[in-house]
């Protein structure tokens, strides 16, 4: 069964992003790694005939954004939803590997069998801010053109003389999120904070839908190369445990040198443990 069309908003997401699914609230947590990346949302309105006339930008002001240790993306209004609910897009058995490209399992799990198969601790105050979403179906967007492998590194960052690294496959480098308005006087809403001043308002208007891109990308002063090692300042490891770094591989990749900031997945722990 293909992700269901004709969503009211469709969320893109890419950068350093850590997506953790607390399925006892039922809502999805995305935490942002701040070191020498920023958290920018852009906003884009487009009307029935898809025309760049009937397109219009929104802004929220970053600096709203900055000072924010968490914000809430939720839908509000009358009546209330009939379901809420945040869950990823599934495509047959689950301890099977994926084959559906829209399959969420193509993002790369910190706590999956490739990484360290168990729930990971994540550091109180090292994602900020924290995006919780109550409703969405989640989705890979866009797989890398590469095919990626695991490489475990030392402590200081060097590598380890290792006959071969674990190969991922394609990994997610695109994470979308669908929303669907039900009703005329619903509404989709930014808040800083569950209860806090609102941000953002997109109103469920006939003939018009939005899309949402959300990315963690580098600052203008980040250095070069892969910064798939920053998730390590976010979580914790056991004493003499290696941290687990990807890199693409093929002949050559046709990504050339070239390291995208991915977003990774905490399958196995229940929400971020700390809100």
């Amino acid at each position: 069964m293909p992700v269901p069309q004709d969503a009211t908003i469709t969320l893109r997401f890419t950068g350093l992003l850590v997506f953790c699914f607390n399925r006892q609230r039922k809502r999805c947590q995305i935490g942002a790694l701040p070191k020498n990346h920023k958290l920018r949302f852009g906003v884009t309105k487009k009307g029935p005939k898809m025309e760049n006339d009937s397109e219009q930008t929104l802004t929220i002001p970053q600096s709203l954004i900055d000072q924010a240790s968490d914000l809430w993306l939720d839908v509000e209004g009358e009546p209330a939803p009939e379901q809420r609910t945040a869950e990823p897009f599934i495509v047959g058995k689950r301890d099977e590997p994926p084959t559906d490209p829209r399959d969420f399992r193509w993002v790369a799990d910190l706590e999956g069998e490739h990484f360290y198969n168990r729930p990971l601790k994540v550091r109180n105050g090292a994602l900020r801010p924290i995006l919780s979403m109550a409703t969405g179906l989640f989705y890979s967007a866009t797989l890398s053109p590469d095919l990626y492998r695991t490489v475990p590194a030392t402590s200081n960052g060097a590598r380890r003389r290792v006959t071969k690294g674990r190969s991922l496959g394609y990994i997610a480098e695109y994470i979308g999120a669908n929303i669907y308005l039900t009703r005329p006087d619903q509404a989709l809403v930014l808040r800083a904070g569950r209860n806090g001043s609102e941000l953002l308002r997109l109103n469920n208007e006939e003939g018009s839908t939005y899309e949402i891109t959300v990315e963690n990308g580098d600052m203008p002063q980040a250095p070069a190369g892969s910064d798939f090692h920053y998730y390590y300042d976010a979580v914790e490891l056991n004493r003499g445990e290696p941290r687990i770094l990807i890199e693409p591989y093929g002949l050559p990749p046709l990504r050339g040198s070239e390291h995208p900031c991915v977003p990774i997945l905490l399958s196995k722990s229940d929400g971020f443990g700390f809100d």
